[in-house]
Protein backbone atom coordinates (compact mmCIF):
# COMPACT_ATOMS: atom_id res chain seq x y z
CA UNK A 1 0.00 0.00 0.00
CA UNK A 2 1.41 3.62 -0.28
CA UNK A 3 1.10 6.33 2.15
CA UNK A 4 -1.66 7.26 1.77
CA UNK A 5 -3.71 4.12 1.71
CA UNK A 6 -4.19 3.23 -2.10
CA UNK A 7 -2.67 0.29 -3.79
CA UNK A 8 0.56 0.89 -5.75
CA UNK A 9 -0.24 1.47 -9.21
CA UNK A 10 0.95 -1.56 -11.41
CA UNK A 11 4.23 -1.23 -13.66
CA UNK A 12 6.10 -3.35 -16.54
CA UNK A 13 8.14 -5.58 -14.51
CA UNK A 14 11.19 -4.38 -16.97
CA UNK A 15 11.19 -0.83 -15.95
CA UNK A 16 14.13 -0.49 -13.57
CA UNK A 17 13.18 0.13 -9.74
CA UNK A 18 14.61 3.88 -9.49
CA UNK A 19 11.96 5.16 -12.41
CA UNK A 20 9.85 2.70 -10.62
CA UNK A 21 9.30 5.09 -8.13
CA UNK A 22 9.50 7.85 -9.63
CA UNK A 23 6.46 6.99 -12.49
CA UNK A 24 5.01 5.82 -9.00
CA UNK A 25 5.57 9.47 -7.81
CA UNK A 26 3.88 10.74 -10.91
CA UNK A 27 1.02 8.38 -10.94
CA UNK A 28 0.30 9.31 -7.76
CA UNK A 29 0.32 13.07 -8.34
CA UNK A 30 -1.54 12.93 -10.92
CA UNK A 31 -4.43 11.14 -9.31
CA UNK A 32 -4.23 13.93 -6.19
CA UNK A 33 -4.24 16.45 -9.35
CA UNK A 34 -7.42 14.95 -10.65
CA UNK A 35 -9.03 14.46 -7.14
CA UNK A 36 -8.48 18.15 -6.27
CA UNK A 37 -10.05 19.17 -9.98
CA UNK A 38 -13.02 17.21 -9.29
CA UNK A 39 -13.15 18.93 -5.64
CA UNK A 40 -12.88 22.39 -7.32
CA UNK A 41 -15.55 21.67 -9.76
CA UNK A 42 -18.25 20.97 -6.98
CA UNK A 43 -17.38 24.09 -5.50
CA UNK A 44 -17.64 25.83 -8.50
CA UNK A 45 -21.11 24.46 -9.58
CA UNK A 46 -22.20 24.47 -5.59
CA UNK A 47 -21.47 28.06 -5.45
CA UNK A 48 -23.20 28.87 -8.83
CA UNK A 49 -26.30 26.94 -7.94
CA UNK A 50 -26.82 29.31 -5.00
CA UNK A 51 -26.42 32.28 -7.21
CA UNK A 52 -28.82 31.27 -9.44
CA UNK A 53 -31.23 30.20 -6.64
CA UNK A 54 -30.41 33.83 -5.07
CA UNK A 55 -31.24 35.68 -8.34
CA UNK A 56 -34.17 38.01 -9.41
CA UNK A 57 -37.86 36.85 -8.88
CA UNK A 58 -40.65 37.86 -10.89
CA UNK A 59 -43.64 39.39 -9.24
CA UNK A 60 -46.17 36.70 -8.26
CA UNK A 61 -49.13 37.29 -11.13
CA UNK A 62 -52.18 34.44 -10.72
CA UNK A 63 -52.98 34.49 -14.58
CA UNK A 64 -56.32 32.73 -15.52
CA UNK A 65 -55.48 30.98 -18.10
CA UNK A 66 -58.44 28.71 -18.44
CA UNK A 67 -61.17 29.68 -20.86
CA UNK A 68 -64.82 28.23 -22.16
CA UNK A 69 -66.07 26.60 -24.80
CA UNK A 70 -68.16 24.42 -26.64
CA UNK A 71 -65.45 23.46 -28.99
CA UNK A 72 -62.45 20.93 -28.32
CA UNK A 73 -61.59 21.02 -24.59
CA UNK A 74 -57.55 21.04 -24.28
CA UNK A 75 -56.24 20.19 -21.02
CA UNK A 76 -52.93 21.62 -20.14
CA UNK A 77 -50.34 19.71 -17.57
CA UNK A 78 -47.12 20.29 -16.41
CA UNK A 79 -44.99 22.87 -14.49
CA UNK A 80 -44.42 26.52 -14.41
CA UNK A 81 -43.93 27.16 -17.78
CA UNK A 82 -47.49 25.62 -18.32
CA UNK A 83 -48.98 28.86 -15.88
CA UNK A 84 -47.46 31.40 -17.98
CA UNK A 85 -44.48 32.13 -15.53
CA UNK A 86 -42.45 34.97 -17.29
CA UNK A 87 -45.35 36.07 -19.08
CA UNK A 88 -47.01 39.48 -19.17
CA UNK A 89 -50.37 38.62 -19.21
CA UNK A 90 -52.25 35.31 -19.40
CA UNK A 91 -52.38 36.18 -23.15
CA UNK A 92 -48.40 35.96 -23.27
CA UNK A 93 -48.55 32.36 -21.55
CA UNK A 94 -47.83 29.38 -24.02
CA UNK A 95 -51.29 27.82 -23.50
CA UNK A 96 -52.71 30.76 -24.12
CA UNK A 97 -50.74 31.86 -27.60
CA UNK A 98 -50.98 27.89 -28.55
CA UNK A 99 -54.70 28.28 -27.83
CA UNK A 100 -54.77 31.22 -30.07
CA UNK A 101 -53.15 29.70 -33.04
CA UNK A 102 -55.27 26.78 -33.49
CA UNK A 103 -58.12 28.98 -35.23
CA UNK A 104 -60.93 27.68 -33.06
CA UNK A 105 -62.46 30.51 -31.18
CA UNK A 106 -65.36 28.10 -29.30
CA UNK A 107 -62.32 25.42 -27.77
CA UNK A 108 -61.89 25.69 -24.43
CA UNK A 109 -58.66 25.74 -22.07
CA UNK A 110 -57.92 23.90 -19.01
CA UNK A 111 -55.06 24.36 -17.64
CA UNK A 112 -54.07 22.32 -14.07
CA UNK A 113 -50.16 22.54 -14.51
CA UNK A 114 -48.47 24.11 -11.20
CA UNK A 115 -45.34 26.00 -10.72
CA UNK A 116 -42.55 23.87 -9.50
CA UNK A 117 -44.02 20.81 -10.72
CA UNK A 118 -41.41 17.91 -11.92
CA UNK A 119 -42.57 14.75 -13.54
CA UNK A 120 -44.05 12.56 -10.55
CA UNK A 121 -45.85 15.90 -8.99
CA UNK A 122 -47.61 15.83 -12.25
CA UNK A 123 -48.29 11.94 -11.89
CA UNK A 124 -49.14 11.98 -8.15
CA UNK A 125 -51.54 15.35 -8.34
CA UNK A 126 -52.56 16.67 -11.81
CA UNK A 127 -53.46 13.26 -14.01
CA UNK A 128 -56.33 12.29 -11.26
CA UNK A 129 -58.00 15.91 -12.25
CA UNK A 130 -57.95 15.07 -16.21
CA UNK A 131 -60.65 12.67 -16.87
CA UNK A 132 -63.15 14.67 -14.91
CA UNK A 133 -61.77 17.50 -17.56
CA UNK A 134 -63.09 15.45 -20.35
CA UNK A 135 -60.68 16.21 -22.57
CA UNK A 136 -59.62 16.06 -26.17
CA UNK A 137 -56.04 16.82 -26.17
CA UNK A 138 -53.85 16.92 -23.36
CA UNK A 139 -50.47 18.82 -23.40
CA UNK A 140 -48.10 18.35 -20.99
CA UNK A 141 -44.58 20.46 -20.36
CA UNK A 142 -42.50 19.41 -17.54
CA UNK A 143 -39.02 18.24 -17.40
CA UNK A 144 -37.35 21.56 -16.80
CA UNK A 145 -37.19 21.15 -12.86
CA UNK A 146 -36.05 17.45 -13.31
CA UNK A 147 -33.31 18.64 -15.15
CA UNK A 148 -32.04 20.73 -12.43
CA UNK A 149 -33.59 18.33 -9.73
CA UNK A 150 -31.20 15.78 -10.16
CA UNK A 151 -34.03 13.62 -11.02
CA UNK A 152 -32.19 10.16 -12.67
CA UNK A 153 -33.19 9.42 -16.25
CA UNK A 154 -34.68 6.20 -15.30
CA UNK A 155 -36.96 7.50 -12.62
CA UNK A 156 -37.80 10.10 -14.84
CA UNK A 157 -38.91 7.53 -17.94
CA UNK A 158 -40.87 5.53 -15.34
CA UNK A 159 -42.83 8.32 -13.96
CA UNK A 160 -43.32 9.82 -17.77
CA UNK A 161 -44.61 6.72 -18.82
CA UNK A 162 -47.19 6.04 -16.05
CA UNK A 163 -47.94 9.81 -16.42
CA UNK A 164 -48.95 9.30 -20.11
CA UNK A 165 -50.70 5.78 -19.57
CA UNK A 166 -52.48 6.96 -16.36
CA UNK A 167 -54.59 9.89 -18.78
CA UNK A 168 -57.93 8.73 -20.32
CA UNK A 169 -57.67 6.26 -22.95
CA UNK A 170 -58.25 7.28 -26.47
CA UNK A 171 -57.25 11.30 -25.88
CA UNK A 172 -54.21 12.55 -27.71
CA UNK A 173 -51.56 13.65 -26.05
CA UNK A 174 -49.06 15.64 -26.97
CA UNK A 175 -45.71 15.85 -25.00
CA UNK A 176 -43.43 18.98 -25.17
CA UNK A 177 -39.82 18.45 -24.95
CA UNK A 178 -37.49 19.69 -22.67
CA UNK A 179 -36.54 23.29 -23.53
CA UNK A 180 -33.28 24.08 -24.17
CA UNK A 181 -31.41 24.08 -20.45
CA UNK A 182 -27.81 25.03 -21.94
CA UNK A 183 -29.34 28.39 -22.86
CA UNK A 184 -30.47 29.33 -19.43
CA UNK A 185 -29.04 33.06 -19.43
CA UNK A 186 -29.01 32.91 -15.29
CA UNK A 187 -26.99 30.16 -15.46
CA UNK A 188 -23.11 30.86 -15.09
CA UNK A 189 -20.80 27.96 -17.08
CA UNK A 190 -19.99 25.37 -16.42
CA UNK A 191 -23.36 25.12 -14.96
CA UNK A 192 -25.05 25.94 -17.50
CA UNK A 193 -23.36 23.23 -19.69
CA UNK A 194 -24.02 20.67 -17.53
CA UNK A 195 -27.74 21.92 -17.54
CA UNK A 196 -27.82 21.90 -20.99
CA UNK A 197 -26.29 17.81 -20.88
CA UNK A 198 -29.25 16.50 -18.23
CA UNK A 199 -32.14 18.44 -20.38
CA UNK A 200 -30.99 16.70 -23.54
CA UNK A 201 -30.49 13.66 -21.74
CA UNK A 202 -34.14 14.04 -20.50
CA UNK A 203 -35.73 15.35 -23.39
CA UNK A 204 -34.48 12.13 -24.83
CA UNK A 205 -36.31 10.02 -22.48
CA UNK A 206 -39.21 12.16 -23.34
CA UNK A 207 -38.98 11.18 -27.10
CA UNK A 208 -38.84 7.45 -25.57
CA UNK A 209 -41.98 7.76 -23.91
CA UNK A 210 -43.89 9.60 -26.62
CA UNK A 211 -42.71 6.27 -28.59
CA UNK A 212 -43.62 3.51 -26.42
CA UNK A 213 -47.27 5.01 -25.09
CA UNK A 214 -48.31 6.40 -28.48
CA UNK A 215 -48.32 10.18 -27.81
CA UNK A 216 -46.71 12.59 -29.83
CA UNK A 217 -43.43 14.58 -29.11
CA UNK A 218 -43.01 18.37 -29.91
CA UNK A 219 -39.40 19.17 -29.76
CA UNK A 220 -39.30 23.03 -28.06
CA UNK A 221 -35.43 22.91 -27.73
CA UNK A 222 -34.00 21.86 -31.16
CA UNK A 223 -36.33 24.81 -33.29
CA UNK A 224 -36.27 27.66 -30.38
CA UNK A 225 -32.90 27.20 -28.81
CA UNK A 226 -30.70 28.85 -30.87
CA UNK A 227 -32.78 31.96 -30.34
CA UNK A 228 -32.46 32.16 -26.68
CA UNK A 229 -29.10 31.73 -26.82
CA UNK A 230 -28.63 34.42 -29.69
CA UNK A 231 -30.94 36.89 -27.94
CA UNK A 232 -31.52 36.09 -24.15
CA UNK A 233 -33.16 39.98 -23.14
CA UNK A 234 -35.48 39.13 -25.81
CA UNK A 235 -36.87 35.67 -24.91
CA UNK A 236 -36.31 35.67 -21.24
CA UNK A 237 -38.46 37.03 -18.47
CA UNK A 238 -37.04 39.32 -16.05
CA UNK A 239 -35.49 36.46 -14.12
CA UNK A 240 -33.51 34.78 -17.11
CA UNK A 241 -34.86 31.88 -16.43
CA UNK A 242 -38.73 31.54 -17.64
CA UNK A 243 -39.64 32.54 -20.94
CA UNK A 244 -40.78 36.13 -22.04
CA UNK A 245 -43.96 36.45 -23.97
CA UNK A 246 -41.35 35.98 -27.17
CA UNK A 247 -40.01 32.96 -25.54
CA UNK A 248 -43.46 31.66 -25.52
CA UNK A 249 -44.27 32.87 -28.41
CA UNK A 250 -41.30 30.55 -30.16
CA UNK A 251 -42.31 27.87 -27.92
CA UNK A 252 -45.81 27.76 -29.30
CA UNK A 253 -45.33 27.97 -33.05
CA UNK A 254 -43.05 25.01 -32.42
CA UNK A 255 -45.99 22.99 -30.97
CA UNK A 256 -48.61 24.77 -33.35
CA UNK A 257 -46.49 23.08 -36.34
CA UNK A 258 -47.05 20.12 -34.82
CA UNK A 259 -50.30 20.57 -33.74
CA UNK A 260 -51.35 21.10 -37.86
CA UNK A 261 -49.33 18.49 -38.85
CA UNK A 262 -50.72 15.90 -36.62
CA UNK A 263 -54.58 17.49 -37.42
CA UNK A 264 -54.65 18.43 -33.46
CA UNK A 265 -57.37 18.87 -32.12
CA UNK A 266 -60.06 16.41 -33.72
CA UNK A 267 -63.32 18.26 -33.93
Amino acid sequence: MTDDGRPPVPLPAHIPADRRLVLRALARGAVGAAVVAALSLALVVAVEIQLARSGDRLPELKLVLDRPGRGPRVVWLGDSTGVGEGASSAAGAVPSQVQDGLGLPDASLAVVAVSGARVADVLAHQVPLVAGLHPDLVLISVGANDTIHFTGRGDFRRAYEHLVRGLPPGVPVVLLGVPDMGAIARFAQPLRAMAGRRGRHLDAEVRRVAVATGAVYADIAGPTGPAFRRDPRRYFAADDFHPSDAGYGLWADAVLKVLRREGLPRE
